[in-house]
């Protein structure tokens, strides 16, 4: 089992360009300038249509019949700007020029040109060199000595200041190794007319990718030693198949939990050392629901695999995923490197990670002759893979009682069922109170807080779900954290796997039954279920910004697929006490039939308004109005208000439900 698949830790989108192998992340912080007396030079690029907006520099006109090379591009079907002025100045963190153009000089009839820096003049993440045309204008930032001008520099440039980044202080080594990543992708420009619509294809295709390396890049060292410890991880996720052929497709549910070690490893870097694994998975194939099998997979494994990570004092621990390539029979698959941003909450062994995932899936060929196949073929792609999942990670207790758990605690659940031709998934919002003697009460959840959806061969239905309370029921959780049984059946504690975190306010529970008698009756069920600790009073959120990381599915007619996610830089502000606005981006993976071929697209919010109703004990409804309904977030704030949990669903108008996920809230600011 590969360790960063199931580290939650599997690439950006599931696209119909297939994507190459890409770099990693990188740290950041510190003096970014690096004094030079030397000359800049590169290749400036954009689009065919686009390069007649840039204005030359005089009227000699050369036909632009080059072959620009995918190194030289990083992005292939662009053509050289000729004849432009290129001009080398500084600018604040919007982007904007701050003194004079400090040098100039023109691009070659091939795009090239060569710049002499000034004195005292030094490569920096605010020092730019720019081609401006009557409606566009092309930047990169001159952190290097070797600097193209083209869209993707262009782009990066403006995720760092999107971010908010600091630019001259931007560490130079870590904006080279950024744009380089880029570059990696195989991406195409062909049939595209203008830079609006390069953007827009970069967006979809490295957006996410470049958001995580830009928060990271962006932000200074943390200390390492202050989430070290042990931890253990529980993830639930979804995923969608595809076969180019359009004759067999897959819906799949995962889960996994895993045991880690966190440790200093010098600066800003945490050594992870990763010790066991545990999952359940399930998927269902075929050409239509109707005529589906159902696969079942469970593993335990120990493992003792190293590696490392990156915390910033903005709280963002970071690992560098790598690109993979598997093989398993007469199938293989080449999943892009990832970077893994696990957001921090407020200064604790506490991390949540989200990230956008896929992989391509290829035939494999025998190449020795001995019988088994052993590499994939490139020529023989055969399908695409999207897959999400919300990943959380806590630092254990060393000398848990049960008077460490007591008060009022904020649960949602989700589940995901898979039987023959059925898909069900459900999700509850209810409240536990653990009396600090090793007994909780659980409240009923109520009408409105629990919903189930399904598809079958008959179509979507959705139904209202309603459950019973009860009180003194046990609970037991060892001096490390492990909670062993929670609840009972018949007056015997029910065995549970889960986890209380160090400072006993945030508890997972990761539950998988499943049956595999090769009958009609064999089924696959996963659930999660996530509890935080309660305030007594409101908590205060005016002024809070939280990142967003959030994951749903859609099960519409006709067998519609809609799989959710929010791009890293995806957040929620609230302006009040009742209201707040969100901005960001998410990915809409989409098929029609179970056998349809997956599309992915991204939309983006831009203050889209949310109205919240915030309890006394923490209970909160946030709610995003549409025109057809409405996107409703039923869950909690802890006791800071540095965290919230929720369970999502889109409510039509009316009260029918075909969507529901999981959305967890953490403040940055």
């Amino acid at each position: 089992m590969d360790q960063f698949r199931k580290l939650a830790l599997a690439a950006a989108i599931a696209s119909p360009l297939v994507i190459a192998g890409c770099g990693g992340s990188s740290s950041s912080g510190g003096d970014s300038g690096t004094t030079t007396d030397s000359t800049v030079s590169g290749t400036a690029l954009a689009p065919g249509g686009a390069v007649a907006h840039f204005e030359p520099q005089s009227m000699f006109e050369i036909a632009l019949n080059f072959v620009v090379t995918p190194v030289a591009a990083g992005i292939t079907g662009l053509d050289p700007i000729e004849g432009a002025t290129v001009e080398l100045i500084r600018v604040d963190d919007q982007g904007n020029q701050v003194g004079d153009v400090l040098a100039t000089t023109a691009t070659s009839v091939t795009g090239d040109y060569t710049l002499t820096l000034p004195q005292d003049v030094n490569l920096a993440g605010n020092l730019i060199v720019r081609i401006s045309g009557a409606n566009d204008e092309l930047r990169a930032q001159v952190v290097e000595q070797d600097v193209d001008i083209t869209p993707v520099s262009e782009f990066v440039l403006r995720k760092f200041i999107e971010t908010g980044a600091d630019l001259d202080q931007l560490v130079v080594q870590d904006v080279v190794k950024l744009n380089g990543s880029v570059e990696q992708f195989d991406l195409v420009a062909n049939g595209l007319a203008d830079l609006d619509a390069v953007y827009t294809e970069l967006e979809k295709e490295v957006g996410d990718f470049v958001e995580n390396e830009v928060a990271v890049a962006s932000a200074g060292d943390g200390d390492a030693t202050s989430v070290a410890g042990d931890y253990r991880s529980a993830a639930f996720g979804f995923e969608l198949h595809d076969n180019d052929d359009s004759a067999f497709g897959d819906y799949a549910h995962d889960m996994w939990a895993a045991t880690f070690t966190m440790s200093d490893g010098g600066s800003s870097t945490v050594s992870i050392n990763l010790k066991d694994e545990d999952g359940a998975y399930g998927r269902i194939g075929g050409n239509t629901l109707a005529t589906s099998s159902l696969y079942i997979d469970t593993y335990s494994e120990t493992v003792d695999e190293t590696f490392s990570g990156t915390l910033t004092d903005s709280g963002i621990l970071s690992i560098e995923g790598e690109f993979e390539e598997d093989i398993d029979g007469d199938s293989g698959w080449r999943r892009p490197a990832t970077t893994y941003n696990l957001v921090q909450v407020a200064d604790k062994g506490l991390f949540i990670v989200q990230p956008n995932e896929a992989a391509v899936r290829y035939a494999t060929v025998d190449t020795n002759n001995d019988g088994v196949k052993d590499a994939i073929d490139p020529d023989q792609k055969v399908g695409d893979e999207a897959l999400r999942s919300i990943e959380m990670f806590a630092r254990l207790p060393t000398a848990f009682t049960d008077a460490d758990l007591s008060g009022d605690f904020g649960r949602v659940y989700i589940e995901s069922y898979l039987m023959g031709g059925v898909i069900e998934l459900r999700t509850e919002v209810n409240t536990l109170t653990f009396h600090g003697d090793g007994t909780l009460d659980y409240s009923a959840v109520e009408a409105g807080h629990g919903h189930q959806i399904g598809s079958d061969s008959n179509g979507p239905n959705y139904q209202s779900i309603t459950e019973v309370g009860g009180t003194g029921e046990p609970v037991t959780v060892t001096a490390d954290g492990d909670i062993t049984h929670i609840g009972s059946d018949g007056g015997v504690p029910v065995p549970a796997d889960g986890f209380i975190n160090d400072t006993f306010d945030f508890i997972v529970l990761s539950e998988a039954d499943s049956q595999d008698n090769g009958v009609a009756s064999d089924y696959s069920s996963n659930s999660e279920t996530v509890m935080i600790k309660l305030p007594t009073t409101a908590p205060t959120v005016t002024g809070n910004k939280y990142r967003m990381q959030t994951m749903s599915m859609k099960l519409g007619t006709n067998e519609e697929f809609k799989l959710f996610s929010g791009k890293f830089n995806t957040f929620l502000t609230m302006t009040s006490e009742s209201a707040g606005e969100i901005d960001g981006s998410f990915l809409d993976v989409s098929k029609t039939g179970l056998a349809g071929q997956i599309a992915v697209e991204t939309g983006t919010e831009q203050g889209a308004a949310v109205v919240a109703s915030i309890g006394s004990d923490g209970a909160t409804t946030l709610t995003i109005d549409d025109t057809d309904g409405a996107t409703i977030m039923d869950g909690f704030f802890n006791e800071d208000a540095s965290m919230g949990i929720f369970a999502l669903r889109w409510e039509e108008t009316g009260g029918n439900v075909d969507e529901l996920g999981l959305v967890i809230l953490t403040k940055t600011e």
